[in-house]
């Protein structure tokens, strides 16, 4: 195998059925074998990512004191992440030559800090903006809500592939934890050991990625012997199964391992969209499951957990996160 599905969704949106379920069994059939697939017919115009794009690129511009004055904390996920920063391979910064060469700025579902559900999960709060950013807040709210409607689209499509209630997925992204990470991958030279992003698995429901022409996203399904790169039309999102879809279909379709090597000579740009629950929703695996055994999980829960484990000496940190309360 040595690209991914191309699929065609403007169909979903068709008032023909036989159309619309051709569509359903694609997807469902890419999300089984391989847990990606690239996605045309998605209505985001092309002005809208490349906004989104240069956006990117103009903050990563910003002097370093601008950047680190709001670097992430323990107890606020939301800001500036060095080159370096986090990494399964010793940390060190840009200096390590194993850390993940990437510099990152996370964002999460927008929320009023007077809103009650902050009280219930510290997960939520207003994002962190630098100054005069009018033009990046501009480009995420329009991007992140065409993301929303492809997202609801795929999810309406899985729901109808295994009946379930259309209700579920609707109820369950009302204030989500979904989040976005604007990425800046610098120039690496060829034949050094190193990642972009090392090898992991989304723990989301659906991640959604704009394609671009430098390429170096990499994948390994479960029956492929070798890492395969997701070469994509460069008009394509990139859609594919987090832990918590997995979980959800008990275990039908895959969560897929994937890395970024950006052995380019040029500056690479990204921003995934990951598509999360409400902190109090469980995703369960039905009870039908066989040979499955993944365990439930909150979404709340592993959001903290996940980002807690980026400082392994988090309980030393003076202004620890709080419990969840539910």
């Amino acid at each position: 195998m040595t690209t991914i599905p191309l699929i065609n969704i403007a169909a979903l949106r068709s008032e023909n059925t036989a159309e619309r379920w051709a569509v359903v069994q694609s997807i469902a059939t890419a999300f089984r074998d391989i847990g990606f697939m690239a996605v045309q017919g998605h209505n985001i115009p092309e002005q809208v990512i490349s906004a989104m794009r240069e956006q990117t690129r103009l903050l990563f511009k910003r002097p370093m004191d601008e950047k680190l004055a709001l670097t992430v904390h323990p107890t606020n996920y939301r800001g500036y992440i060095p080159l370096g920063f986090f990494t399964p391979n010793g940390g060190g910064g840009a200096a390590n030559k194993h850390a993940d060469q990437y510099e990152a700025y996370k964002l999460h579902y927008e929320i009023a800090a007077d809103d009650p559900i902050c009280g219930q999960c510290d997960l939520y709060g207003p994002n962190r903006w630098p100054e005069n950013s009018f033009a990046l807040k501009a480009a995420v709210a329009n991007y992140w809500r065409h993301c929303d409607r492809v997202t609801d689209e795929l999810l309406l499509a899985i729901a109808a592939f295994f009946e379930s209630d259309p209700a579920y997925f609707k109820q369950a992204l009302t204030k989500p934890l979904t989040n976005m990470t604007l990425l800046h991958y610098p120039p690496c030279n060829r034949g050094v050991d190193h990642f972009g992003i090392h090898p992991h698995k989304d723990t989301d429901l659906l991640t959604v990625l704009a394609a671009d022409l430098i390429g170096g996203l990499y994948l390994r399904p479960r029956q492929a012997k070798q890492w395969m790169e997701a070469k994509v039309p460069s008009d394509a999102l990139i859609v594919n199964v987090g832990d918590m879809l997995e979980i959800w279909s008990g275990g039908y379709f895959m969560s897929t391992p994937h890395k970024v090597v950006n052995e380019s000579d040029q500056h690479r740009y990204s921003f995934p969209y990951f598509s999360v629950p409400r902190f109090d929703i469980t995703i369960s695996p039905p009870g039908d499951s066989m040979n499955f055994d993944r365990a439930a999980m909150r979404a709340g829960e592993v959001s903290k957990k996940i980002w807690r484990s980026n400082w392994p000496n988090v309980d030393s940190v003076e202004e620890e996160i709080d419990p969840y309360t539910y």
